[in-house]
């Protein structure tokens, strides 16, 4: 039986909807209600993820980016330079809103004695933030830590601050669940264990973009760099105060990209329910399947 029944952290990289693989993983541990966690941190739609894990909603992310993804109104390349961009995050929280509530109450209870942590990137200064939000204030947190430029409407205040992806300043951040002294750590992946990362043209743009503004310049520029380091970190299992495990998709996610179809999604989600269901028996926490 491996050493990682009883984890403390919980660690759940972004991706935008290749998050639809951590909807898969999170719905195998919900439906044996596996929740032994006291530490979350969560990443751009890895925190909206979280979001429906914690609700206790199963299905409700993989639902919901299901209608979305076959919706003009919430991506569309036609809207890349407009205020809201590719993907429109205001249309995401109507939708939610008006279509797929969250339940508060159940999160809140859930919530009673842990931690949850969301990741942003400060937007003067391109360093990672830590945000604890409450209910008041989760969906505006959740937005901010999943807000890109030209992908959406670029950056979002929280708290008088603005703030963007936190994908860019820490996209992988078990490391600050080490800092906390969590000493058993689960990370979900959206990427293959091991895979690096290039440059990409949205990284392009943004350092054009933002070429006057040296710190965000540097993180435009090198960000990927720092990604591609905790890739490797990641590998290593622990650092001799704290063990780390990743979860991560064994086949390139179908949904890595912005042209993708339910269908897309739903193989992506089918692949974490998989691995989460195979995780699990592998701890002996429920039988082979």
């Amino acid at each position: 039986m491996s050493q990682f029944p009883e984890c403390d952290a919980l660690v759940l990289e972004g991706g935008s909807l290749r998050c639809a693989f951590t909807a898969g993983v999170l719905d195998a541990f919900a439906a044996v209600d596996y929740r032994p966690f006291n530490q979350y941190i969560a990443v751009s739609a890895g925190s909206m993820a979280l979001t429906s894990f914690l609700s206790g909603q199963r299905k409700h992310f993989i639902e919901l980016a299901m209608k979305l993804a076959d919706d003009s109104r919430f991506i569309s390349f036609r809207s890349a330079f407009s205020e809201e961009g590719i993907m429109n995050l205001s249309f995401l929280a109507k939708t939610v809103l008006e279509s797929a509530p969250i339940d508060w109450s159940v999160l809140e209870q859930e919530m009673m004695g842990k931690s949850t942590l969301i990741v942003t990137t400060d937007a003067e200064e391109g360093t990672p933030m830590y945000l604890e939000p409450n209910v008041k204030d989760w969906m505006r947190c959740v937005l901010a830590s999943s807000t890109l430029p030209l992908v959406t409407r670029g950056r979002i205040k929280v708290k008088n601050q603005w703030m963007f992806d936190g994908g860019y300043s820490d996209g992988i951040p078990f490391m600050k669940a080490v800092e906390l002294g969590c000493k058993k750590i689960l990370v979900i992946r959206t990427r293959p264990s091991g895979q690096h990362v290039e440059q990409g043209y949205l990284d392009y743009i943004a350092s054009w973009m933002y070429w006057w503004t040296p710190k965000l310049l540097r993180l435009f520029e090198f960000g990927f760099k720092e990604y591609n380091a905790q890739v490797d970190l990641l590998l290593t299992g622990g650092n001799g105060n704290s063990e780390w495990e990743e979860l991560a998709p064994k086949l390139p996610l179908r949904s890595d990209g912005y042209y993708v179809t339910s269908v897309d999604l739903l193989s992506d989600y089918h692949q974490g329910l998989d691995v989460g269901l195979d995780w699990l028996c592998k701890q002996g926490l429920v039988d082979k399947v």
